[in-house]
């Protein structure tokens, strides 16, 4: 487990391609993404990669006013990584972070893995301040 840097950014983009959380976002604005990540965090396997750590395998990434709140995004596994751990010890290992930790409200969105985020206390809950408001806008560039 490793916090990561633009040396993984291929690896971790390739891992997204195709999620339904991602769709129609241009692979250039979901490196953006990670880099802009207040935590980026990676597991690895243990073959010979090129940067001395192996194969990403999976990654999460959050962003967190340290106090407040923090929202936890693309966690993701590789397919034939699945089932053996990776995605809650990721977990585990975003949720000890110190930009994480002492946060009083952590957020995800989440249509298919209730049951992994429940074990770490995550529950269904309805926006606390009522309806959420959300504003998208069509940006591409730098």
């Amino acid at each position: 487990m490793d916090g990561l840097d633009e040396r993984s950014l291929p690896e971790a983009v390739a891992l997204l391609d195709g999620t339904y959380w991602n769709v129609g976002i241009p692979k250039e604005v979901i490196a953006r993404s990670f880099l802009g990540a207040t935590v980026w965090v990676g597991a690895f396997d243990d073959s010979d990669g090129k940067h001395g750590k192996g194969a990403l395998v999976g990654t999460a990434r959050a962003l967190s006013d340290g106090a407040k709140v923090a929202w936890i995004y693309d966690v993701i596994v590789r397919p034939d990584w699945r089932g053996r751990g990776v995605a809650q010890a990721i977990m585990g290992f975003l949720l000890a972070h110190p930009a994480v930790r002492h946060v009083r409200r952590v957020r995800l969105n989440t249509r298919d893995a209730q049951r992994l985020y429940a074990r770490f206390g995550f529950r269904d809950s309805p926006p606390p301040m009522g309806p959420e408001m959300v504003l998208e806008r069509d940006i591409t560039g730098p």
